[in-house]
């Protein structure tokens, strides 16, 4: 089990009454996933877009940041995790209920 951080409670808190005991787990990953989509964003950041790759022939070239897609990935992944938990914009909209009606937005 992972240390309990801000960010566990903020999540239970978010989840209301609606949070079980079960969802710890996920929450738990959800953590985990975070902090290393933070550490990959900072690289990232410090290295930047492109890199430099020497091929098998000895040239050396400007490449995409392979974090580049792995940030990208581990995004899908964290959403993935709140749809699981039911904290997405638009599952907290469904949640709310609008009664009904559509604003002049969804309507167009």
């Amino acid at each position: 089990m992972v240390k309990k951080t801000k960010l566990h409670e903020k999540i239970k808190s978010y989840l209301g009454d609606k949070y079980q005991e079960s969802d710890d787990e996920l929450i738990d990953l959800y953590v985990k996933t975070r902090k290393l989509y933070e550490e990959m964003l900072e690289e990232l950041r410090k290295n930047g877009f492109l890199v430099e790759h020497t091929n098998k022939a000895g040239a050396t070239n400007q490449v995409k940041n392979p974090l580049v897609i792995e940030v990208t990935k581990t995004a899908q992944v964290l959403n993935q995790l709140l749809k699981s938990l039911g904290l997405t914009a638009a599952q907290r909209k469904q949640a709310e209920g609008d009664g009904g009606e559509e604003d002049e937005f969804e309507k167009f």
